[in-house]
Order: structure tokens, then sequence, then C-alpha cells
């Protein structure tokens, strides 16, 4: 069964646990989900008992897992950033501007997008055990040198030409999505041109609040790399993170 994840991100230690809860609370109410039959770090927990658990435990992160759901928030202090996934399966994926409109109108909300979290895996898949374990096949992928001395040194898959690709960047993801919605600081980190974007004609491009830009360049999650899909990434990424294609046509 298909798993579509929404991504969002916010400026580092700007998205609390007790803010993304009561939206999810507030969300899951309205869509008339039990508020039983969760689990927190596979604990059975009702969604009025995950904050109260939290805090006692002084937690600032947690995964809840229940009702088709999976909500993973994270701290990554390196790259300055706080990101919560929302994974949804079967009839719970929709609507996901919804869910969207719960986070996007902070100013600390810097971006998020829908991703096929299948596709968006193998996209960025290195190891080699990854594929073994799986039982899928590998050998036709460019390999590298994960370039760490011996015996450390490993092949591992190279993912650099990938048009599904994820990387962490001081702020944000490089990544793009189906759909994606851009606060006013990605304009600041990544350099793009909004203007540009806003123009493009392959783009649908709405502002859902006045601060927030929503992106669609398909309406169904990418789950290709061939053909016009791939190239419709590829372009993407170009206008969107206009810095990081010319370092790498600059080497």
């Amino acid at each position: 069964m298909a798993v579509e994840e929404l991504t969002i991100v916010f400026k580092h230690e700007t998205l609390d646990a007790e803010f993304a809860l009561r939206a999810i609370q507030a969300e899951l109410a309205e869509r008339q989900v039990p508020s039983n039959g969760f689990e927190l770090y596979q604990e059975p927990v009702a969604l009025v008992q995950v904050w109260p658990r939290l805090k006692k435990a002084g937690r600032k992160t947690f995964n809840l897992v229940g009702r088709g759901y999976v909500f993973q928030l994270s701290s990554v202090r390196n790259f300055q950033f706080d990101c919560l996934g929302i994974k949804a399966t079967g009839e719970r994926r929709s609507t996901w501007d919804k869910w969207a409109a719960r986070f996007i109108g902070d100013p600390n909300f810097v971006m998020a997008w829908l991703s096929d979290t299948e596709y968006e895996f193998w996209q960025n898949a290195e190891d080699l055990l990854q594929y073994t374990s799986k039982g899928k096949p590998h050998e036709h992928l460019s390999k590298k040198s994960n370039g760490l001395p011996p015996p450390l040194e490993q092949i591992i898959i190279d993912i650099s030409g990938n048009p599904g690709r994820r990387l962490l960047r001081p702020g944000y993801y490089e990544v793009v999505g189906s759909v994606m919605w851009l606060g006013e600081p990605f304009w600041h980190l990544t350099k793009a041109n909004k203007a540009e974007v806003e123009r493009a004609d392959w783009l649908k491009v709405s502002n859902p609040v006045p601060t927030v830009a929503r992106v669609e360049a398909s309406a169904k999650c990418f789950t290709s790399e061939e053909g016009d899909v791939g190239e419709l990434q590829r372009n993407l990424r170009a206008i969107l993170f206009p810095e990081s294609v010319m370092s790498r046509q600059s080497v």
C-alpha cells in the first residue's frame, strides 16, 4: 500500500512538541479519528496523554503511531532546523493542504513538501545492504567510494544524479516534492528567485497565506525518475536551489 508523507520544516527550536501535538489533535478530531489506538515509542497511549508524558520525561521530540498515521518530530541541531513528518496510508492519504494549514501560518515555518515514501527512500539509498536485504538489483546503478580512509572505506550507490535525492543544508532540506509550501525564510536561505518561480508557466503557484507560496508541479506524488517526470523534478530543483545547481556545474 502506498504511503505518502508531508514533511514540515521550521527554524531550529521553534517547532515545539506541545504546539505540534495540539495541531495534530485538532486535525484528527476534525477528521473524527478516535483519540485512542496510538503508541508513543511503542507504548499504548491516548492522544491527550502524549504531551503530559513527554513533559514529564523532558522530551522535546516524539514518535507517535496509530490509526494509519505516523508522526515524527525531530530536531536537526547540526543543520539548525526542526522537522515534523506526517505519514499516512490508504484512505488517510487525502487533503494534505488541511494538514499543512495547521503549520504554515507560523513565521518560523521554512518549507514543507509531499512525497511518496517508497520512491524517496530508494532515491536516497546509498548502502548496498539496503538493496541486497530487499533482493533489489543494483548492478546497473553507478557506484562510488564513500570517501573514508581504510578500513572504513566502502563502495556505495552514487545518488548524486537522482532527481529525488534529499540533502541536508543549513536551515533547510534541498529536496523537491510534487507539492511544496515555501515560507519567507526559504527564499533567503536558498537564494531562489521567488518572482521567477511565480512566473513559471509549468508550475501552479498560489498563496494559501500571504507569506507562503504553494508550488504544485504535479497532482500526484513523484514515483519515477524516468522521462518527463524525472525532467520535471530536475527543473524544479534548478529553479528552487540555484546555488546548488551552480556549484555542481562548476565542479
